[in-house]
């Protein structure tokens, strides 16, 4: 693809490139949100640890391509652009979707602990929720899988510390599709002959399949004890690759197909894949069938990674906001006559329909305006989306000339830096006339939960604004100086 070498840079990659970036799940590509053929890669990198005995991630990347470039074949337009650094456990990079139906979670984790980084792709980009901390710590950095359920209700992992007869550690967790967070974290601990291991749960969300080498186990999710509901299913056949007696179909990772059935590869070359046929059956009724899905040539540790793109929203959760009515809100800014008015509805809008109170109409978005007297007029945004309509009018003054004295209900320059913002954000407006300004901010009830008296400095302010106190949510601000009033949207995230 056009731009696509060099990812991942360092050491690793440049040893490795004309055999493969080995990295088990180690990237995956998502589509971004409300963004026509804009894909986001998301990927890891590979380093040894400073005591040179283990692997471990330094980088958690974004890539950014349109598929629409290069007559349809893609062109990368960013590139290994680091959204975090840390001391990171390598690869494990699976998604689920968020309770509202559009945007995706992540879960990268900390080497060798509980810790875990919640990322949740929107339409506006990646946004890092913060770390949650939940259950007992992981402390190997070796070999293994993670997975989120079909519902996205669970999330879990498996992990060896070492080769054979060491710990393999399997961790299962309830997983909130709202927040990101991770709770009731279950973790229990076997040692057998495995020098490898993946981990699936089956359409139903009721069992989780554990692939440790030679064996693959069952476990009941819904039984009282789910480490002692363990059910061997299948214990490899012995089965080499015709091409090599060397080339042994052992079990190592596993992936949930669109079909239903979980497919399950080798840690060696080979052209052949195990299936689940029936997964969501108890015990041996579950049909693992031993290389019995045959590939077009041999593949070596590979399997695709990917999410379950048919999970919707949440019905009925406070998150399920794509779903509900349209709430119609909007600000503007003036410049004499000129008036650039912004949406800032709520809640998946579709269409949009102005009436600026001179007759004039518009559909866009965020419309610009000019008027041909001064005065009054009643402006009014209808916003819909697939639930219905909402509008909302107010009455605005309308100046000619932009240097006359701000009229009530005129804007005048007014700005929150960094917006959306977590802890603190900074006001800044210019323009001011003489005397105190008051800010308040109100939440999406309506309800003031800010006010500020401030004192302009030469028609100007700039004042910063403590958030540490508000929940994560939509927030509307209004600055009033004078008889003008400027208003905008504040968005505040953990």
């Amino acid at each position: 693809m056009d731009n696509g070498q060099g990812l991942n840079p360092g050491p690793h990659a440049d040893q490795w490139q004309d055999y493969g970036y080995i990295l088990d799940q180690g990237a995956m590509a998502l589509p971004w949100p409300e963004h026509d053929s804009l894909f986001l890669l998301l990927h890891m990198d590979k380093q040894l640890t400073p005591n040179q005995n283990s692997f471990q991630s330094a980088h958690f990347y974004y890539t950014l391509i349109n598929m629409n470039r290069n007559n349809g074949l893609g062109a990368v337009i960013e590139k290994n652009q680091a959204f975090i650094t840390d001391f990171l456990h390598k690869g494990k990079v699976v998604s689920t979707r968020h309770a509202n139906g559009r945007d995706w979670w992540l879960l990268i984790r900390r080497y060798g602990t509980n810790t875990y980084h919640r990322i949740l792709v929107t339409p506006i980009g990646l946004i890092n929720k913060g770390l949650e901390v939940e259950g007992q710590p992981i402390p190997s950095n070796s070999i293994g899988q993670a997975t989120f359920s079909f519902d996205g209700t669970k999330f879990a992992n498996v992990h060896l510390t070492g080769g054979i007869g060491n710990p393999t550690y399997v961790s299962i967790y309830d997983f909130n599709r709202c927040s990101g967070e991770l709770s009731n974290q279950i973790q229990f601990v076997y040692a057998d002959t495995a020098w490898c291991a993946g981990i699936s749960i089956s359409p139903n969300n009721r069992f989780l399949y554990v692939s440790s080498f030679r064996y693959v186990y069952q476990y009941d999710l819904q039984a009282e004890n789910i480490e002692a509901s363990r059910v061997t299913v299948a214990v490899w056949d012995g089965y080499t690759e015709p091409a090599s007696n060397l080339m042994a179909t052992t079990f190592y990772l596993m992936q949930l197909g669109p079909d239903g059935r979980i497919y399950i590869n080798s840690n060696n070359t080979a052209k052949h894949l195990h299936v689940i046929e029936h997964p969501d059956s108890l015990g041996l009724a579950c049909g693992l069938c031993q290389h019995c899905f045959e590939l077009a040539t041999y593949s070596s540790f590979t399997l695709p990674n990917f999410p379950n793109y048919r999970l919707g929203p949440l019905e009925g959760s406070p998150c399920d906001t794509l779903r509900q009515p349209p709430v119609a809100v909007w600000s503007y800014m003036a410049s004499g006559p000129e008036l650039a008015f912004r949406d800032e509805s709520y809640h998946d809008i579709r269409r949009w329909a102005w009436s600026f109170g001179d007759g004039a109409i518009d559909t866009l978005p965020h419309p610009v305006h000019t008027y041909a007297q001064a005065g009054a007029y009643e402006v009014c945004l209808s916003a819909t989306n697939p639930r219905g309509t909402d509008t909302r009018c107010q009455t605005i003054q309308v100046s000619l000339t932009a240097t006359e004295e701000p009229a009530e209900g005129e804007a005048f320059s007014c700005a929150l830096f960094p917006n959306p913002a977590r802890g603190a954000t900074t006001l800044r407006a210019t323009g001011l006339p003489a005397g105190s300004a008051t800010f308040t901010l109100r939440d999406a009830l309506g309800r003031e939960v800010v006010r500020q008296v401030l004192a302009p400095v030469g028609g100007q302010l700039e004042q910063s604004l403590p958030l540490a106190s508000l929940p994560a949510g939509n927030y509307w601000y209004e600055l009033w100086c004078g008889a003008g009033v400027a208003k905008g949207k504040l968005g505040v995230f953990e």
